[in-house]
């Protein structure tokens, strides 16, 4: 069966299994390159949860960095793949591939292009190689995220 194949819709208790199956597998993967990879290649780690402290500050929240990193776990188990469940109805021709790639640099714009500027960063933090690390470790969340929930609905 190719990638391109249609997938039968699954009943929401498995999609539910799905969804956190895939965040928690990408999840993992996006720690490793953000606290082991990262500073081998930026000198200093990837740290997100700081990012979700600073957006909550816009409202006016105080959140200690342990929140942050519950905000970061949270989205990354469950909200994104959620999105990327979404965001698959629409693009239900296309290969898991290409739909996660698209959805990882969806991810990474809206983080360095729109998110970070709400917080005083620059956009797309200047294009420095911190932002290129980002793009990196968006594309291969996403990439889990897709191929998990694909290879979950396949039964393979």
């Amino acid at each position: 069966m190719s990638s391109l194949d249609r997938v039968a819709p699954t009943p929401l208790g498995e999609t539910i299994i799905h969804i956190l199956a895939a965040g928690i597998a990408a999840q993992i993967v996006f720690e490793i390159l953000a606290l082991l990879i990262a500073p081998l290649v930026l000198g200093l780690p990837m740290l997100p949860a700081n990012f979700v402290v600073a957006l909550t500050a816009l409202a006016g929240l105080s959140l200690p960095i342990s929140a942050g990193w519950a905000g970061h776990l949270l989205a990354g188990i469950v909200v994104f793949p959620v999105g990327y469940m979404l965001m698959r109805r629409f693009l239900n021709n296309w290969g898991w591939a290409l739909a996660g790639a698209l959805y990882g640099i969806v991810l990474w714009f809206i983080a360095q292009g729109f998110l970070a500027p709400l917080v005083g960063r620059p956009f797309m933090l200047g294009f420095v190689s911190y932002t290129w690390v980002s793009l990196v470790a968006h594309l291969i969340y996403a990439l889990t995220i897709a191929y998990v929930i694909d290879r979950l609905q396949r039964r393979l």
